[in-house]
């Protein structure tokens, strides 16, 4: 059987080399991050940039803002019919300020998904942690199966509409398909017991973890209250669905609204609509903020697009200085809860789905 403790005066030595390993590949990704993004400013041009930046009024800017205010409080709304479904009132306020927090630390730091959602859980009190652990878990299914089909359709659209060799065109149908089943299979096993299978599945290979084994009983109650969702609330399941793709072009306006607001030439909404969810898989690289890697997926697109160079950036710099004064918003949630006396309790299994995307930059 495959141990996962070690004793002996080496025991502390390995996790502290591998912490600093951790931590000094975490700065070279955020160094490169950063290096690409001033090199993306330079070649397009500063002072293009900051001709296209200086069009914007403050009406416009209040604008942006309000779409943004928009997009979060629908996400609120979401987690909070969820929570209302297992049985739990929490003030919509916290249940904001929680999903802002989420944010913030997916936004700041390279912990991404898994951190920001964990945070979500913990930032809520007087409530039963496995059933806001249930319903993270399944919010994140739910946006994850919606966002995955807003890239399908996008897949669609390039193949039909772009020139594409018949292997590419192969290629990126077998992908969506395998993700479409890969989602499919996640959710059966949740409707059954995701977190208990996977421990059963690593006991069988001869893997224990004896952080999780301890702790059997309150990921089957999590598991349990997964499950049960999915037996009483499918018209919720559809609804949540639905808001989730919905976004996916709330988020497309957004841009089309930049856009437009910088004047000049502009792309379509179905265009932004493509922007936003074929530029979404910057999201699995864990950059603080995909610094560098949401600018040269951006970029690629506009390239591919055929959109003007200092207008997109000009896009990404607004939207990049949004997302930042969000984040910072988020931290206040965060430091409020610090000065109460910290977050209790113990941090939830990891997010087994990850965010697709949609989310903000």
């Amino acid at each position: 059987m495959l141990r996962l403790t070690r004793t002996g005066p080496k025991a502390g030595r390995l996790p502290d080399r591998k912490s600093r390993v951790r931590t000094l590949v975490f700065r070279l990704i955020g160094y490169a991050g950063v290096g690409l993004f001033i090199y993306l400013i330079a070649r397009t041009g500063p002072k293009e940039i900051l001709r296209a930046l200086g069009r914007l009024s403050l009406l416009e800017i209040a604008a942006l803002f309000g779409l943004r205010v928009l997009y979060w409080l629908i996400r609120s709304l979401n987690w909070r019919a969820l929570l209302v479904a297992s049985g739990e009132r929490i003030p919509f306020g916290e249940i904001f300020g929680s999903r802002v927090a989420g944010y913030a630390v997916s936004y700041l730091t390279p912990a991404g998904n898994i951190g920001g959602e964990t945070v979500r859980v913990l930032c809520l009190d007087g409530a039963d942690r496995n059933k806001i652990l249930a319903s993270v878990v399944v919010d994140k299914t739910v946006e994850f199966l919606a966002g995955l089909s807003t890239v399908a359709l996008s897949v669609v659209f390039v193949i039909t509409e772009f020139a594409l060799p018949r292997r590419q065109k192969i290629e990126l149908f077998a992908a969506i398909a395998a993700l479409m089943f890969g989602l499919i299979f996640l959710i059966l096993k949740q409707k059954q017991g995701l977190f208990t299978w996977a421990l059963d599945a690593l006991k069988r290979i001869k893997i224990r973890v004896p952080f999780l084994e301890n702790r059997r009983d309150r990921i089957m109650e999590t598991d349990a209250h997964i499950s049960e969702f999915y037996n009483r609330n499918r018209k919720l399941f559809l609804i949540l669905y639905a808001s989730y793709f919905g976004q996916a072009w709330l988020w497309a306006f957004e841009i089309y609204a930049t856009f437009l607001f910088l004047g000049g030439a502009r792309p379509s909404l179905l265009l932004c609509f493509l922007i936003v969810t074929l530029g979404s898989f910057y999201t699995f690289i864990p950059v603080p903020g995909s610094v560098g890697i949401y600018e040269l997926t951006y970029v690629s697109l506009f390239a591919l697009l055929h959109i003007e160079m200092s207008s997109g950036m000009a896009v990404i710099l607004i939207r990049r200085l949004v997302g930042m004064i969000w984040a910072g918003f988020g931290l206040l949630p965060l430091v409020r809860k610090r000065t109460r006396g910290g977050v209790s309790g113990s941090p939830p299994p990891p997010d087994p789905c990850p965010s697709a995307g949609t989310g903000p930059a």
